[in-house]
């Protein structure tokens, strides 16, 4: 063999030594980048919670996910006002997060439940969806309402129908209902407003006015209470009944995938503990704190998305 051919034959070992050693040493090395990205991932969203606080000082931490909403006025509308829960709202804010198709609402409210108790709650909200009173109606007037054209509208068109309706010579007006069905625009707001109620009904029965949504059907899960961060909680969900079709899903720019899912609507009421059912002299006008969930999915319930939120409120 020529010391050509000799330099060639050793070359060629050492280009297969090199290319060996290199197999042997690359799987662990892309085990480690992939242990200590999946370690990353698991930290990053704790790692990057922010705090989003009232004035009063009641505060959350969430995602970088969650964005806040142009300034609202306090609820409720005033086309709902008369016919609302005696309640005052302090502070009203809604954040969003478009990744999860969610929308959350975080406000401080007077205490309507003064003089009440855990039972009286719970049947209150349980009560039936129109009743005024219940949990569906609870998030209609405060919540998730309808659009403000579509209240300006209700009203307009019930207001003339009873002057219609009504002559001289009669003493009580007669019965009346005028349901109004919105148009949404394609927003995560009105979209939950839309799966809450898909109107609203202004009415006149038995000499008494009321207002109220349109309703699907839901299903409204058993109370729970929540003890977390020196605060106490009382959680009520309505899980609703009917499933995204694909017009749904183009109209509010739903992934598709989102067809068949069913949305989820959560309330929680709480203060710092105890729950002030009663008056005490050590705590005077203590400020209910109320949380408002709403979420989509292929299975109804979402309350662990919830609860995870819920137990990231605190109180000054």
């Amino acid at each position: 063999m020529t010391l050509r051919g000799i330099r060639m034959v050793l070359f060629g070992f050492l280009v297969t030594g090199a290319a060996a050693q290199i197999s042997r040493q690359s799987p662990p090395s892309i085990e480690k980048e992939a242990e200590q990205s999946s370690r990353s991932l698991q930290a990053q969203p704790q790692g990057e919670l922010k705090r989003f606080s009232l004035l009063n000082g009641t505060s959350i931490d969430i995602s970088p996910d969650w964005i806040e909403r142009e300034q609202m006025p306090l609820p409720p509308s005033p086309r709902l006002a008369p016919f609302a829960p005696q309640l005052t709202f302090l502070e009203f804010a809604a954040l969003e997060n478009p990744k999860m198709h969610s929308v959350l609402r975080i406000a401080t409210t007077t205490n309507p439940f003064l003089g009440g108790d855990e039972v009286a709650l719970d049947v209150q909200m349980h009560s039936a969806a129109g009743s005024g009173s219940g949990l569906a109606d609870y998030l209609f007037y405060f919540f998730f309402s309808p659009p403000r054209d579509c209240l300006d509208g209700g009203s307009e068109a019930y207001r003339k129908a009873k002057s219609q309706a009504e002559t001289p010579d009669q003493a009580v007006s007669p019965d009346l209902r005028i349901p109004t069905y919105c148009k949404h625009a394609p927003t995560l707001a009105d979209f939950y407003s839309r799966e809450l109620s898909s109107g609203v009904a202004f009415q006149f029965t038995n000499g008494v006015e009321r207002a109220g949504g349109i309703y699907p059907e839901f299903y409204l899960t058993p109370m729970e209470k929540v003890e977390a961060n020196g605060l106490t909680f009382y959680v009520f969900e309505a899980q609703g009944r009917m499933e995204l079709d694909l017009a749904i899903v183009d109209h509010f720019n739903l992934p598709d995938e989102a067809q068949g899912a069913q949305a989820d609507f959560f309330l929680a009421i709480g203060a710092p503990s105890p729950f002030p059912f009663f008056r005490d002299q050590q705590r005077k006008n203590v400020p209910l704190i109320q949380v408002a969930y709403a979420g989509i999915g292929l299975g109804p319930d979402k309350r662990a998305i919830f609860m995870r939120l819920l137990r990231q409120v605190r109180s000054r």
